[in-house]
């Protein structure tokens, strides 16, 4: 997954394929900038958009 935009340390708005989704984690966004790559294992939370 790619990162599209860092809301706070602890989540993060990111691309894979064609779907984008916000993911919850402790720490996922800490350090992380727009078009990093992060690992989506081990989330709380994961949200999808719906069109």
């Amino acid at each position: 997954m790619v990162v599209l935009q860092v809301l706070t340390h602890n989540v993060v708005v990111a691309r894979e394929g064609k779907g984008e989704w916000v993911l919850v984690k402790k720490g996922i966004g800490f350090g992380k900038k727009k078009g990093d790559s992060v690992v989506a294992t081990n989330l709380e939370k994961k949200y999808r958009k719906i069109e």
